[in-house]
């Protein structure tokens, strides 16, 4: 059994063309003369969807460059994640699923904050955009050319979990020579990894079954399908009926879901409720990561998926949050076996992490915001937290501390130091206050208005980073915290050892802060 992953980002999977009967149409892009009954869902995917599959789904939005494997082109007409056989395009309620929950463990975030009309008007507009060329030049769309919808696959009810399902399961995994790709453990690492690519040419990894972040869903019917359907456009083949029978795929799933680490499963019963992260009020804030008030806490853990594939993915990061009335402060702890605290070498990068809140009170678009949501970025970098503690800023010296010199007290290596570059200079807190107003408009505020504080204390394999400021800020670039007003917050990692830099980094979904009583309404979108 091959199952690779479905790596992505944005709404959903298209790789390589299907063959269809297409109805001729004029050959202009499916994105321009966008049909009345279609602008509803051409807004919502121009704000969340466009910056990653480009305006026409042609997939190279211009967050393209940063992500890996690349956007998928809608107009390519193969979709993985559905309940059709082969080639069949999937159903509505198929996209709806892949749009609603995101896949898991990509780039491709889970869009749940949108209402249920949003969700149908984008999905239609996606059907809109999956449309090609066809020999005389002219513009058709797949679904329009196919038809009556295809068939769906029926699933047999699942049957209950017991030792001799598992053993036939097992039995089953070393038969079909599933551990070629997955891996004797299920750990994605079997021996044909390096010869595994997509339709597009590209290399691709088989699913690590030990995370379990399944792209299409980790539930005994979405396996079931994964293994009954294959993946279109990778090596994960189908298998059925004449190769394996429904009693022996469900022997499979479950086998399949016993291999997954009890650390990852526990990310799915922290997760918050109705996405909702509640500060407490407190007497007294605390001011320090490793004060012990934080351990009478229950942090909500949050779950991260890597824009960058990561052989040693982070996650998700605890997250707990106070207040005294005045100060507002913000505990964030992750895993991380090596901290990285310096980047002189070109080869080194260092840790860091982030937190954004939206300025409008609503749901932008998660890459930064939009000209109509932008937001206030609040950035963590471990080597700042370095200068802030008195070591100075780090030099050539301090890397290669036998290197020959004949002048080092003439030399300074750190040209933007030179060049007088304010995010260069001697720091005395490691915490960047910034905004912007979509991918790639970060912009770090005047020195003036550096308000936020914070510090970060790696110990024992964790890294526990604090961010504190004032809750009302005079500053109009600020996020503004006041009870019963939730404010959408969205947090990125950076693991400087696997070489996370700038838009490289492990991401949340939209999450709120909520500063009340428990019974705050929800942020819109």
């Amino acid at each position: 059994m091959k199952i690779a992953p479905i790596y992505l980002s944005g709404l959903l999977v298209a790789l390589s063309a299907a063959t269809f009967e297409l109805q001729a149409q004029p050959s202009t892009p499916a994105s321009a003369n966008v049909p009345a009954a279609l602008a509803a869902g051409r807004a919502v995917y121009d704000q969340h969807c466009a910056a990653c599959h480009g305006l026409t789904g042609d997939g190279s939005g211009p967050a393209a460059v940063w992500l890996y494997p690349k956007p998928r082109d809608f107009s390519a007409g193969l979709f993985k994640i559905k309940s059709t056989l082969g080639q069949a395009l999937p159903t509505d309620e198929d996209l709806m699923q892949s749009v609603t929950r995101g896949l898991a463990g990509s780039s491709m975030p889970s869009f749940s904050y949108l209402t249920q009309p949003e969700l149908r008007d984008v999905v239609q507009y996606v059907k809109h955009l999956t449309a090609a060329t066809n020999a005389a030049g002219q513009l058709v769309n797949r679904f329009a050319a196919s038809g009556t919808p295809a068939q769906t696959v029926e699933v047999p009810p699942e049957p209950a979990i017991s030792v001799q399902e598992l053993t036939l399961g097992r039995d089953i995994y070393k038969k079909m020579a599933c551990a070629l790709c997955h891996g004797e453990t299920g750990a994605g690492d079997g021996t044909q990894v390096p010869t595994l690519k997509d339709a597009a040419g590209l290399p691709i990894r088989p699913r690590d079954f030990n995370t379990g972040l399944f792209r299409g869903g980790h539930t005994g019917r979405d396996l079931y399908l994964r293994i009954n359907i294959g993946l279109p456009g990778t090596p994960m083949i189908p298998y059925s009926d004449d190769q394996m029978k429904p009693e022996e795929r469900w022997a499979v799933v479950h086998y399949v879901q016993s291999l997954r680490r009890t650390d990852v499963a526990v990310n799915d019963l922290l997760a918050p409720e109705n996405s909702a992260i509640r500060v407490q009020k407190i007497a007294k804030l605390p001011t320090d990561p490793m004060d012990n008030f934080w351990e009478s806490l229950d942090p909500v853990r949050v779950p991260l998926n890597p824009l960058w594939p990561e052989p040693n993915q982070i996650y998700a990061v605890a997250v707990s949050a106070v207040t005294d009335g005045k100060k507002l402060a913000v505990l964030l702890q992750w895993r991380d076996e090596l901290p990285q605290n310096t980047a002189i070498r070109v080869q080194d990068f260092q840790d860091g992490a982030a937190l954004q809140f939206s300025l409008s009170g609503k749901y932008g678009f998660l890459g930064m915001g939009d000209k109509e949501n932008p937001v206030n970025l609040w950035n963590w970098k471990a080597g700042w937290q370095a200068e802030a503690e008195g070591s100075g800023p780090p030099d050539m010296d301090s890397v290669y501390q036998s290197m020959h010199v004949d002048a080092w007290k003439f030399t300074n290596y750190s040209t933007a130091v030179s060049a007088g570059n304010v995010t260069s200079q001697l720091h005395k807190t490691p915490v960047e206050d910034a905004n912007a107003a979509g991918f790639g408009s970060f912009k770090s505020q005047p020195i003036k208005q550096q308000n936020v504080q914070g510090k970060g204390i790696w110990h024992d394999g964790f890294w526990n980073v604090i961010f504190i400021r004032d809750l009302k800020s005079k500053d109009a670039d600020d996020v503004k915290f006041a009870v019963n007003k939730p404010v959408p917050v969205a947090f990125a990692i950076w693991n400087g050892e696997q070489g996370d830099r700038n838009g490289r980094k492990m991401v949340s979904n939209w999450y709120q802060l909520v500063l009340d009583d428990g019974k705050a309404k929800t942020a819109n979108r």
